[in-house]
């Protein structure tokens, strides 16, 4: 393999020299999806989500629809573990993939 194929192209060369940042080698999604880490829930599992500021009556149930989900805006890299279809209609994210933000359906 020809050694000029793996040093990064001009461009981020002068980035770097530049002192801005420039990511090297690229990721494509796919390795970049690769790199999250394992998730409790899967699609279509019921879960009840907190959407309200009392630590009892602020969960409403739903259903996970998505596995990592991203907004367009968003920084490069962030994601949402979860995208969930609550039971009243509402589409949200679960920001954290943690018991006091989504949980298993009791």
């Amino acid at each position: 393999e020809d050694i000029q194929e793996q040093f990064p192209p001009p461009e981020i060369l002068e980035k770097w020299h530049n002192g801005q940042e420039a990511d090297w080698p690229p990721l494509d999604m796919d390795d970049e999806m690769d790199l999250l880490p394992q998730l409790r829930f899967n699609v279509e599992q019921k879960v009840e989500c907190r959407v309200g500021p009392d630590e009892v009556t602020g969960w409403v149930k739903g259903t996970i629809t998505q596995l990592w989900y991203r907004e367009k805006g968003w920084a490069e890299g962030s994601f949402a573990p979860y995208k969930v279809l609550l039971d009243d209609g509402r589409e949200i994210f679960a920001p954290g993939d943690v018991d006091s933000v989504i949980r298993a359906q009791t």
